[in-house]
Formats: structure tokens, sequence, C-alpha cells
């Protein structure tokens, strides 16, 4: 199965030292009003759908009868979490691009034309993010007690996934969010071209908004860029998240959470499923607790 348009770009982007990074930063249009004013929030868990945008769940440290739980209800054995001391910066993320390797930057802000960023590509597939305000971040100070209710609760938030999102989503992985990073504006764009390694990206600045950046390529890529750009807008856009990310697979009997990291290989993460399989096997005589791991996504 080829790769979908978040896979390629939070694949590419997820080096830089800030998070996974979401194509699709602005919040769903179906979440409550404090996540239109605000963005996404810690404790909110969900899923990355195929265009990059963030599906939040629920939240666990919201009661049952917020309004984010209205239309989908919470788990079994749902008790809301306590959330902790947030480290807060408003300067996580300096004005300016985020690329992959393989791209390099050839001219810097305020130049003359033609293009107020340029750049190179020697690689056939990478992605870009363009952030003119920069971005804030806030993180989650002590992250055990979220690690423990993950690995307490995981099947029960797998099966409630699963009755949310419908059979055909069974191998959507699970976040639970502990930090982000959040941006008033941004454009980017991504590329996965396998029969060409070359190529020329221009960011050009709008004649008429200085903080709207259009990104040209000469190859074929997807691109889009925010709907807002004003100094004054909301910080609610969510470029990167950090957390924990939960891993189900289809092929074990039963939801099995894998210990990954950001960057782990295909036959690392074959690795782990060969262990949780054969540790499924040594306790399938007797009762059988399944085992969880939780991987916290690296920042």
């Amino acid at each position: 199965m080829s790769d979908t348009l978040q896979d390629v770009y939070g694949k590419h982007l997820q080096h830089a030292v800030y998070g996974y990074p979401l194509r699709m930063p602005e919040p769903m249009s179906t979440l409550p009003q404090d996540y239109q004013d605000g963005g996404l929030q810690i404790g909110d868990l969900g899923s990355v759908n195929s265009e990059g945008q963030f599906d939040v769940l629920f939240n666990i440290c919201k009661r049952s009868d917020n309004p984010l739980h209205v239309a989908r209800g919470v788990p079994k054995n749902f008790e809301p979490v306590q959330l902790g001391d947030v480290k807060s910066t408003c300067n996580a993320i300096c004005p300016g691009p985020i690329y992959s390797r393989g791209i390099t930057q050839l001219l810097q802000p305020n130049k003359l034309r033609p293009a107020d960023y340029e750049f190179n590509s020697s690689t056939r597939t990478g992605a870009i993010l363009i952030l003119p305000h920069g971005a804030t971040s806030s993180e989650l100070s002590s992250l055990e007690q979220f690690q423990e209710v993950a690995m307490r609760n995981a099947r029960d938030w797998h099966e409630f996934a699963k009755k949310c999102y419908g059979v055909q989503h069974l191998d959507r992985s699970l976040y639970l969010i502990t930090g982000f990073c959040k941006a008033r504006s941004w454009s980017l764009g991504s590329f996965n071209n396998p029969m060409d390694s070359t190529g020329k990206v221009l960011a050009l600045r709008d004649d008429n908004d200085p903080n709207k950046f259009s990104l040209e390529f000469n190859f074929p890529a997807g691109r889009h860029q925010s709907r807002s750009s004003d100094d004054s807008g909301s910080i609610n856009q969510t470029v990167f998240i950090t957390g924990f990310k939960i891993t189900v697979s289809t092929w074990l009997p039963g939801p099995v959470v894998l210990r990954i990291t950001e960057s782990a290989t295909a036959w690392s993460m074959l690795m782990s499923l060969l262990k949780a399989f054969l540790s499924r096997l040594r306790d399938f005589s007797g009762s059988y607790t399944q085992p969880v791991e939780i991987s916290k996504l690296q920042r």
C-alpha cells in the first residue's frame, strides 16, 4: 500500500526536534468552540487521518459530560485524569522554514525576488513547512501519570476506537497528546516522486499579505496553507504534537501496543510484533493478561 500524504509529510519532518508533524494543523470543524479557538489540547486521545488531521476521540482530563464527549461518548471505565503542571514557551520555534533532509536552502528572507525562500531538493521524497510567525509550545511537565493511565486503559481505548472508526480503520495508531507546538499561520508541502530525484522549491510572499507564503514546486507535490494569516488571529494551528503512540495490529488476536519510536524501522517493528506474539503463546494455556507497551513520542 502506498504512503498517504500524512505518511510522507510526517516521516520527513519528524527529524525536527519539535515532535510529530501534522499536515493538517487546523482543528476539525466538528470540535467544540474551545477547540476552534485554541486548537488541540493536552490529554486528547485520537488518531491522525490520512490527510494529516488529528481526530479527537476524547480527552482523558475532561469529565464524561464535557461538550467534547457529547457526540461519541467515552470508553468504559472512563475516569478523568488530573492534568498536572504544564510548561509553555512563547517562541519555541522561530519564524521561517523547517524542511527535511535532502532539501537545501539557497536564499535567506528579505532578499530580492525571484523568491523570499529558495530551496534545492536532491531527494525523491520530502517535506517543507514555513511558519511566518514561528510557533509556541506547551508540554506536560511530568509524563508518568499519563503513561500509567495509557498502559492501564490501552485495550479499552482500542475497543472504543474500533466502535467509533469502524473495522476498516483498525490499523490506525492512537495518540495521547502530552504537548504541542502551535502556530498562527503556515504554508507546507510534501512530495513523493520515485521517478525524479532533483527539483527546486520557491516560497513567495504574498504582495498583499506579508505573513502568507505560496509554495511553488517545479515537480509534482502537494501543498496548502492556512486560511488566516492575521497577526491578531488565534494561535490554534497545531503543527507538531508530542505524547504517546499506541499501535495496534489486526493480525494478532486482540490489541497489542508496540514499543515504537518515531524512527522505528520496519525490521524493529517486526521484531516487536514477534516478541509480543511469542509472549502471548507462552501465556495462552493459562489466564492471560495482554502486555501493553507505550512509547513516548520523541521531541
